[in-house]
């Protein structure tokens, strides 16, 4: 692969499609070299290789087009942490299509937010899914057409691939919204120069080589994941380790054994509920060569201690869904504790004043990034004045405070607005202020960050209740489960605090800056005097019972339900799914070569030989299956298969249930694979 950065400046192509000229590049020039290792909720393990991959992709592709979702359009994409979300991806980069990941854990509310404002085309979605859009009708008008992906299984199957179109690195290829502090979420549109640029933080901060076994833990609903579980190891070859459970520390450690991971990317409040484990020591880390966290500063603590067990140091990272990494503790460098690192390859990254020049080592100031590298947003969606907003003369503006020490070591302050950072998940407040105003109790509300020694944040909100409603422990869950039912259920406040009245600016706005400050002053002073229980509640003289929540409540909610692609019912006609687009010209295609056996032993001899994932068992079934008998078919038991999959994961056991994917996909023919051809000039969607 090509860097992205010579000498600090971007070698980035006039024309580049990721699913073409990186996927497509890899399955032909090694059909059986492994993409991705998923492993479900219950521990059963599937892989793919970049064959499958590409190809699956090609006939998204297809089906894409053949619902007439055109160059330039948007469709959102809630799927979890499975492999089709990969291919409903690639599928739409091949052809141009705007992809809008989301969390599965948005509401109703939220996702017709979403499909209103970048006016969507399509949802493509998760059967886990049916029930929350279904409610869309209540908030839109004519929603678009859903596809579910158990109804895309049966298309898939007979679906035609199709060709992926030259796209220009200009032409937009994502929109990730992100939480703002006063207004809905904004929609950061990102290129497909976004897509070539994320390669340069693989090599440089994970680190990503061809014989490395990536996980980044990261939900599919987040910037992150585009980064790392898609974008970042693929640029360089890597395999991707997808797990769809949620996350337990345990479990979290087993499978880092089990599967020999070799790099891993993590949220620092994993790293820290991991570095809490009396028996950390019992594990086997010795394939994982390298560690990195991004999201919110890592604890030194933590540092030393997955450095003290394992001899890995963690290296921190930072970067915004506006950017990819541009700040990095990057391997060999010296690594100062509590330090965000350096910049990263192309990006001039620097402390700013209010006029937009550079201020002196150790002087605090806005954390800003020179010029418009391909790395960074090309605006926000339909958003001129906010777009312009975070420019200071040539400089982009992250929000973030922050000082550098003389050797350009950069150390992160805080927020300079009131975005939340929860265990890597950003919070608007007025996401959550506007779900509490939704109670018939509450008549006002403030929400702002609390310190916490584990999630960076938690949501703490400020309510002002009604007449005729009293504060009490009852009402606080009663408002807790409220927000959960109306918001993402990661954004409800694991803390409230009911009051008189709130601080205000002369002219009436809430100053949250002076609750956020309270919450400060207190957990500073509770750690000055080795405390653990929580700080009394801020504004004393107005405070009235405070709803503290539990460990157990406030354990994450399951990060993804299991998603099974099963034969759904049968389709509506295409006319019915045809949205409405300009018609293209027909698609070529030409064959797709079925690997050979100089393929497989060019692999063996050209690629390092990999550790095995669960055991020696396992690893020597590696090899393609043989296409069996009509006689085995019939002799073989078809629960067999079944058993496997559903037996219960125990992390204690020496084996883990796997499935073949050789012996589940065997059955599969090499299909026909298209050659990339010229797209036609098509008008792309409303700039941002």
């Amino acid at each position: 692969m090509r860097p992205a950065v010579v000498d600090g400046v971007w070698e980035v192509p006039e024309s580049f499609n990721f699913g073409g000229d990186v996927v497509e590049a890899l399955a032909l020039d090694n059909p059986r070299r492994r993409a991705l290792t998923h492993v479900d909720t219950i521990g059963a393990i599937r892989r793919l290789t970049f064959h499958d991959v590409a190809l699956g992709a090609s006939r998204w592709s297809g089906l894409l087009d053949a619902l007439g979702v055109a160059h330039g359009q948007r469709i959102l994409v809630i799927v979890g942490k499975t492999p089709e979300w990969h291919l409903v991806l690639l599928g739409a980069l091949r052809l141009g299509i705007v992809s809008i990941p989301c969390s599965e854990q948005l509401r109703a509310k939220d996702l017709a937010y979403r499909i209103e404002h970048s006016d969507a085309s399509l949802v493509v979605a998760s059967r886990s899914l049916e029930g929350e859009l279904s409610l869309l009708t209540n908030f839109l008008e004519q929603p678009p057409p859903v596809l579910y992906l158990d109804e895309a299984a049966t298309r898939i199957t007979t679906q035609r691939p199709v060709a992926y179109q030259s796209t220009s690195t200009n032409d937009h290829a994502f929109i990730l919204y992100t939480s703002g502090t006063t207004k809905e979420p904004k929609g950061v549109v990102h290129t497909h120069a976004y897509t070539f640029a994320k390669r340069m933080q693989a090599e440089y901060w994970l680190d990503a080589q061809q014989d490395d076994l990536v996980w980044c833990t990261a939900g599919t609903g987040w910037a992150k994941s585009i980064w790392n579980v898609l974008l970042g190891p693929w640029s360089c070859g890597s395999e991707i380790v997808l797990h769809e459970g949620g996350f337990d520390p345990h479990e979290r450690f087993d499978l880092l054994e089990r599967l020999k991971v070799t790099v891993l990317c993590q949220s620092p409040t994993e790293y820290r509920l991991m570095a809490k484990l009396d028996e950390i020591a019992d594990y086997d880390l010795s394939h994982l060569r390298h560690a990195v966290s991004a999201g919110e500063p890592l604890n030194p603590e933590v540092i030393k201690r997955f450095r003290d067990v394992f001899g890995i140091t963690i290296h921190d990272g930072y970067g915004q869904t506006e950017t990819t990494l541009v700040v990095c503790n990057a391997p060999g460098d010296e690594i100062r504790p509590g330090s965000m690192g350096r910049p990263t390859p192309g990006h001039d990254v620097a402390i700013i004043d209010e006029r937009g020049d550079e201020v002196g080592a150790g002087v605090e100031g806005d954390l800003a990034i020179f010029g418009r590298p391909p790395s960074l947003f090309s605006g926000y969606w339909r958003a001129p004045e906010e777009t312009d907003a975070v420019f200071r003369g040539d400089w982009y503006v992250t929000g973030d405070r922050a000082t550098r020490d003389k050797d350009g070591y950069f150390w992160f302050t805080g927020r300079a607005d009131d975005v939340i950072n929860s265990a890597a998940y950003r919070i608007g407040p007025f996401e959550v202020e506007s779900a509490l105003l939704e109670h018939p109790a509450v008549a006002e509300s403030a929400v702002v960050g609390k310190p916490d020694a584990e999630r960076g944040q938690v949501v703490k909100a400020f309510v002002v209740l009604q007449p005729g409603f009293v504060a009490s422990d009852e009402l606080a869950v009663e408002l807790q489960e409220h927000c959960k039912q109306v918001t993402a259920p990661y954004k409800y406040p694991r803390e409230i605090a009911f009051v008189d009245a709130l601080p205000r600016t002369s002219s009436g706005k809430i100053r949250r800056a002076v609750l956020r400050e309270t919450e400060v002053r207190a957990a500073r002073a509770v750690s000055a005097l080795g405390e653990e229980s929580p700080p009394e509640a801020a504004s004393d003289e107005n405070a009235r019972p405070v709803r503290e929540v539990s460990a157990a409540e406030a354990k994450d909610e399951a990060e993804r339900e299991n998603i099974s692609i099963a034969p759904g019912p049968e389709p509506e006609t295409q006319e019915a799914w045809k949205i409405d687009s300009e018609s293209e010209p027909e698609r070529t295609f030409e064959p797709w070569p079925e690997p050979s056996s100089t393929d497989a032993s060019r692999s063996q001899s050209t690629q390092p030989e990999e550790p095995g994932r669960l055991d020696d068992a396992e690893e020597a079934r590696r090899e393609p299956a043989s296409e069996p008998s009509a006689a085995e078919d019939e002799d073989s038991d078809p629960e067999s298969s079944l058993v496997a999959r559903m037996r219960k994961y125990d992390r204690r056991g020496d084996d883990a249930p796997t499935i073949d994917p050789h012996e589940a996909f065997r059955s599969r023919d090499v299909e026909e694979w298209p050659i990339a051809r010229e797209r036609d000039d098509d008008t792309d969607g409303d700039a941002a």
